[in-house]
């Protein structure tokens, strides 16, 4: 589980105990996941077209010695904006360029998260390695590792009405192919760290625009990673109504049979067992039913800097690869 999330859920436990005698909360609006979901999201693209084209251009400005990076906000179809960091080589090389789209960390799946100081480091190897990043925020950031319960529901109700992140990460993909002249749309990429991970799949999975997808250190099995406590907190604060279900209706590991693309999955032996237990389980059952999985296993390392120091590098190389194929 993310540090950010085991702090608020420990938070929620300490309050959900003085708060047991008193259940008169109200419900939390918002359904499940829809089994119609990829359907419905299928029809997106045309409605969020014309939202994106009013959208100002974006104006880059240098970030690091050969890296160029600008900042947007993009409208949402239901109200209200998501922010955009974009990143360019600086200068740009000839011809049109493969996009990775990476979500924010540190979400376990039932809320959203803004972009936050230090994410560049996950994002500048790709754009110094020729690619095209387009960083996205997933709506319904609580807005503090001490947000309250009322915070943690309102916000994730806001990430269950993004479709779980599924509308930003459509949002940053329209953004890309109507105002950035020097993206190629026919090689977008999902890319993403820790929960990050598992949006990169999941999106994968649910959207035919992703032509390959990277995870690192991803949840597949968001049940078995938020665990029993996790998962009874999220339940009995009404946070998520149906947790258990919902959890699992959005898990990687469950829509496994819809992944037909490239993906690169790496993970650490010594991480958390909920996160290396079920990659190891997810990428077997991959190769036994014959899909294009590459895994790399870190035997020894930490949940994060394994992912900069070891992860990047192979998987700008893997992608590299899996780009000059396309």
């Amino acid at each position: 589980m993310s540090l950010r999330l085991s702090i608020v859920l420990s938070g929620l436990l300490l309050l959900s105990a003085g708060l047991s005698g008193c259940s008169n909360q109200t419900p939390v609006k918002g359904t499940i996941v829809e089994e119609e979901i990829v359907e419905q999201l299928l029809g997106a693209p045309d409605r969020l077209s014309a939202l994106v084209k009013q959208v100002p251009d974006a104006n880059f400005t240098p970030l690091v010695s050969g890296v160029k990076r600008a900042i947007v906000k993009a409208p949402l179809p239901e109200g209200g904006t998501m922010t955009l960091w974009i990143y360019q080589p600086d200068p740009l090389p000839g011809g049109k360029l493969p996009c990775v789209f990476i979500a924010p960390a540190g979400t376990g799946m039932v809320h959203g998260s803004e972009l936050g100081k230090g994410a560049e480091l996950e994002h500048i190897p790709w754009a110094k390695a020729g690619f095209a990043v387009v960083a996205y925020e997933l709506s319904g950031d609580p807005g503090s590792q001490d947000a309250s319960i009322s915070q943690m529901q309102i916000a994730a109700e806001a990430f269950r009405e993004a479709k779980s992140g599924l509308l930003n990460a459509q949002v940053a993909m329209e953004y890309a192919k109507e105002k950035l002249s020097f993206v190629d749309s026919r090689r977008f990429y999902t890319v993403g760290h820790s929960s990050a991970g598992t949006m990169a799949l999941y999106v994968a999975e649910m959207d035919p625009q992703v032509k390959a997808c990277v995870a690192f250190m991803p949840a597949v099995d968001i049940r078995a990673w938020l665990g029993v406590q996790g998962l009874t907190t999220i339940q009995r604060n009404n946070i998520v109504p149906q947790a258990g279900d919902y959890v699992n209706k959005i898990s990687p590991m469950t829509h496994l049979e819809r992944l037909s693309q490239p993906t690169f999955l790496v993970y650490v032996g010594n991480d958390d067992k909920t996160l290396w237990g079920p990659a190891e389980k997810f990428a077997q059952q991959m190769q036994d039913k014959g899909k294009d999985i590459t895994v790399v296993k870190i035997p020894v390392g930490t949940h994060y800097q394994s992912m900069l120091d070891e992860g990047i590098p192979l998987a700008i190389e893997w992608l590299k690869m899996v780009n000059g194929l396309n």
